[in-house]
């Protein structure tokens, strides 16, 4: 009877008990490792001991429960101090898979000591469990079981290494990972578990167990030894997570008040809710000063109180615009302003309000269009320049050298048949040369652009430019065009050059179409439009983006004609495609 094996069995409800808990425990394993990792100083060390506490706690609770669901058809008691002694196992064996996952790297030599650390610790915490048992009987281990629990132990303690460390980095949308890998951490642990009790055996014993600290474990003590682990690992994960969400409102916290541009948080009644010290140092509000405070009322802008950039936001969009807004001491800057909506997870929205100081990139600009003007101005200058001296000076000399080579061409002192030859083909040339002068000179400064204006100017440029390119161009000029201001008329020819250029170099069409026509009547501001338009090949991003300029023609390509423009406040537009190029250029008619 001594030899008969004593037949156990298992309360799976407690079995499933003891897999839920594994899992949590596992689940919380992975949560701590980025926790201990980001941590720094007595921070780092209270997760670290906290955490392993809260760990070690589940990993116990875990084997207490499973063993609890095994039964004996005799009564089994606990030993309490033994019992207090296989928890310091399984919390040290929290501690071990902390410190490790939370090092800088993970090479396997380490990974490898402390899985069998930790693998070590575990089941140590299984056998002083089964230790701490005080039941009339004898156990009895099949070495080749307990071999097993040891093997599973250390390779589910290194599974569970890399996949805290695999976490630790805390990367958003990773919950459906750690999720899987919380339930293949937990079945390893179960599966040590279940294999190392699988090893024992119990056969009658005569003598009586030692019972002077000996305790039975009833059902109020299961809903203990289960409850309150489970509570301690619901209480760190809460924990973490307003630790977690702590840090990153202090980040977020950090990066509004460290952002170099003006902010502030505006609610749905346009009041401040909040500034950050960059708005302090370009507004000169004091944070107590600005709260509360319409937003509207608090920085005046020259367009601020147009209702139609707040009722866009109200419908939910962003608005990027540039201003001009007044400090607290009355004095102004140049701001880029952008307001920006959101929506509140529980109804409600609020805008963030952004203003980033432009005062000094608009002084650059200003002083870069005022440099443009005076190059551009420069430039026409010695065009003229040139143009009269090649007018007036080559140009006359050729002349009068075209009638000497005449006369002494027409002269009976030249015999000689070589010599003929020689006369007739240099007064071909300087023909040629004078034709040439005179052609440059045009495009240098065209005369009828100052004495009849940019209609007659254009039309004989373009007559000559069909002449020399072949290129069909029909032409639409307005009747009502008229005289423009001086250096609207002298911008319109020099882009007009310049596109017809790009035509006959680029675009291999044999077409185009010019159209010079002022805005209609009534609209506000008045304005002058040019469109070319080819049937080219269109161009590539690039020259549209960059521009380009070629030497045969005085412009400067793309990027000339964008200054000109710009200079003059008006716009200009480029559309290409495969199927052809058009350019429109719009200018102002206020300046005379």
């Amino acid at each position: 009877m001594a030899d008969q094996t004593l037949l156990g069995a298992y309360d799976y409800r407690l079995v499933v008990l003891s897999v839920l808990i594994a899992i949590l425990a596992s689940y919380t394993a992975l949560d701590l490792g980025g926790r201990v990792t980001s941590s720094r100083g007595w921070a780092r060390l209270a997760w670290l001991v906290g955490g392993g506490a809260s760990m070690g706690i589940g990993i116990w609770s875990m084997h207490y429960i499973g063993m609890l669901a095994f039964s004996l058809p005799i009564p089994i008691q606990y030993d309490w101090p033994t019992v207090l002694l296989s928890l310091l196992a399984g919390v040290f064996a929290a501690l071990v898979a902390l410190f490790v996952v939370s090092r800088r790297k993970m090479e396997w030599p380490r990974a490898l000591a402390g899985s069998i650390f930790m693998g070590g610790a575990i089941v140590a915490l299984h056998y002083i469990a089964m230790y701490a048992m005080r039941v009339a009987a004898m156990c009895h281990f099949s070495p080749l079981l307990v071999t097993l629990s040891v093997l599973l132990a250390i390779s589910g303690s290194w599974v569970a290494l890399w996949l805290t460390f695999f976490f630790r980095d805390e990367t958003p949308g990773r919950w459906n990972r750690k999720i899987a890998s919380a339930l293949l951490m937990g079945t390893a642990i179960v599966s040590m578990h279940y294999s190392a009790m699988a090893a024992a055996s119990f056969t009658p014993s005569a003598p009586p167990p030692d019972l002077s600290h000996a305790v039975s474990i009833s059902t109020l003590g299961i809903a203990g030894i289960s409850g309150v682990p489970v509570m301690v690992l619901v209480i760190t994960l809460m924990t973490s997570m307003v630790d977690r969400l702590q840090e990153q409102k202090t980040l977020l916290d950090e990066l509004f008040e460290r952002v170099p541009d003006a902010v502030t948080l505006v609610n749905g009644n346009d009041c401040v809710v909040r500034i950050n010290r960059a708005f302090t140092r370009t507004f000169g509000y004091a944070s107590q000063e600005a709260l509360g405070r319409r937003l509207r009322d608090l920085i005046i802008c020259s367009e601020s109180r147009d209702q139609g950039y707040w009722d866009l936001v109200r419908r939910g969009q962003r608005v990027d615009k540039e201003d001009v807004c007044r400090r607290k001491d009355g004095s102004q800057l140049d701001v880029a302003v952008i307001l920006l909506p959101f929506s509140l997870p529980r109804g409600g929205a609020l805008v963030y309000a952004i203003y980033r100081d432009i005062t000094e990139r608009k002084r650059a600009d200003d002083e870069l269009r005022e440099l443009t003007a005076q190059l551009l101005k420069s430039q026409e200058e010695e065009r003229r320049r040139l143009a009269r001296e090649l007018h007036d000076s080559t140009g006359q000399k050729l002349a009068a050298l075209a009638i000497n080579l005449s006369i002494v061409s027409q002269s009976a002192a030249v015999a000689d048949a070589r010599a003929q030859r020689a006369l007739a083909e240099s007064l071909a040339l300087t023909h040629e040369c004078v034709r040439d002068i005179r052609t440059l000179t045009y495009l240098l400064h065209p005369p009828e652009l100052e004495e009849l204006g940019l209609a007659d100017a254009a039309r004989d440029y373009i007559n000559g430019f069909s002449q020399r390119s072949g290129i069909s161009v029909d032409v639409e000029l307005s009747p009502d065009l008229g005289r423009l201001p001086r250096e609207v008329e002298t911008a319109l020819f020099r882009i007009l050059q310049e596109s017809l250029n790009n035509v006959l170099r680029h675009s291999g069409s044999r077409r185009a179409r010019v159209r010079i026509y002022r805005s209609p009547a009534g609209v506000t501001p008045a304005g002058v439009t040019m469109e070319v338009q080819d049937e080219g090949q269109g161009m590539q991003e690039g020259a549209l983006k960059h521009g380009s300029g070629t030497p045969a023609t005085p412009g400067v390509g793309i990027v000339g004609m964008r200054e000109r423009v710009r200079h003059l406040g008006g716009e200009l537009e480029i559309r290409s495609t495969p199927n052809g190029t058009t350019l429109k250029a719009v200018l102002p008619l206020n300046q005379g």
